[in-house]
C-alpha cells in the first residue's frame, strides 16, 4: 500500500503541507495498529520543473509521448502510477488552485479522454485564510473524476495563521481522523470494486463520447475499443461489485446530467 500526497504550495512548512503530514501520520498509525505495511510520501510540485501547457493538442491528437515540453511531468506521473491513493492539496489563490497545481491538471488533461486511474483513490483538500474553498476543490475534483479516480471526498480548511499546526489540530483533528480512516479503509478493502453512483455515471458520460467513432477522436476511440469499454454491456472501467440498484441510480443520474448539460 502506498499513499502519495501532492502539495501545490511553495511553503514546505505551510498549512497545506502540515495537513498532508497530519493525514499521512494518521494513515500510518492505522496501518501500524492493524500490523499492515504502508508507504507514505509527500511530493512538492515546487521541487519539479513543470512547464505550462501550450494548448498544442499533441497529447490529445497524437499521444502523450508527443508533448513538445520536456520537463519533470513524467516523474510526477510515475509517482501517481505507483500509488494506491493520492492526496491532492492546494492553497486557495484568487478563489482557485495554485498555478503549479493548475499546471499539473492541464498537462494531464489527455487522461480526461483516456482514463487510467480507475483503481486508485483520491482525496482533495484546500487551505485558505478565510476565503471560500469550494471552487478550488471543485477544480481538482472535476479533473480527478474525469481521470477515473475514485474520489473519496473533498475538504476545506480555513486557518487564520501561517504555519499553524496547533490551530489545525484544535479545529480539525476529528475531521483529519475521519479522512485518514476513509483513505485507509478504501485502499485496504479495495473499495474501487464498489464505485460510487457518480463514478458509474461519469463512465457512461465518457462512453457516450469516446465509444462513438463519429464523435470521438480516433486515438480516444482506439483506446476505448482496446480496453473493451465501448461495448454496450460495459458499465464501468473494470468488473465491479456495485449493486443493481446503484447501477440503476447511476443510469438515472447519467441521463439527468446528459439532458441538462450535454444535450442542451
Amino acid at each position: 500500500m502506498k499513499i502519495l500526497a501532492i502539495i501545490g504550495s511553495g511553503r514546505k512548512k505551510g498549512n497545506t503541507s502540515t495537513i498532508a503530514s497530519m493525514l499521512l501520520k494518521r494513515i500510518n498509525e492505522l496501518a501500524i495498529a492493524e500490523d499492515e505495511q504502508i508507504q507514505v510520501e509527500k511530493l512538492f510540485l515546487v521541487d519539479y520543473e513543470l512547464k505550462h501547457c501550450l494548448g498544442c493538442r499533441a497529447c490529445m491528437d497524437r499521444g502523450e509521448d508527443k508533448c513538445p515540453l520536456k520537463d519533470d511531468l513524467t516523474k510526477i506521473k510515475a509517482k501517481i502510477d505507483e500509488a494506491d491513493a493520492v492526496i491532492f492539496g492546494s492553497p486557495v489563490y484568487i478563489d482557485n488552485v495554485s498555478s503549479m497545481m493548475k499546471a499539473l491538471i492541464d498537462r494531464l488533461a489527455y487522461i480526461c479522454h483516456r482514463q487510467e486511474f480507475y483503481k486508485k483513490f483520491a482525496l482533495v483538500y484546500s487551505t485558505s485564510g478565510g476565503s471560500a474553498n469550494k471552487h478550488t476543490n471543485r477544480t481538482m475534483a472535476g479533473a480527478l473524476l474525469s481521470w477515473g479516480f475514485n474520489l473519496i471526498g473533498t475538504a476545506g480548511f480555513i486557518i487564520k495563521h501561517h504555519n499553524s499546526g496547533l490551530e489545525i489540530e484544535e479545529k480539525y483533528s476529528k475531521n483529519l481522523d475521519r479522512l485518514a480512516k476513509k483513505i485507509y479503509v478504501s485502499v485496504f478493502d479495495e473499495l474501487y470494486l464498489k464505485p460510487s453512483i457518480l463514478a458509474l455515471a461519469m463512465f457512461r458520460l465518457q462512453q457516450k463520447e469516446r465509444a462513438d467513432p463519429k464523435k470521438a477522436h480516433p486515438l480516444d476511440y482506439k483506446y476505448w475499443k482496446e480496453k473493451g469499454w465501448k461495448k454496450q454491456e460495459a458499465n464501468y472501467y473494470i468488473e465491479h461489485q456495485s449493486s443493481k440498484i446503484k447501477i440503476l441510480l447511476s443510469i438515472i443520474l447519467y441521463k439527468t446530467i446528459s439532458m441538462i448539460f450535454v444535450d442542451s
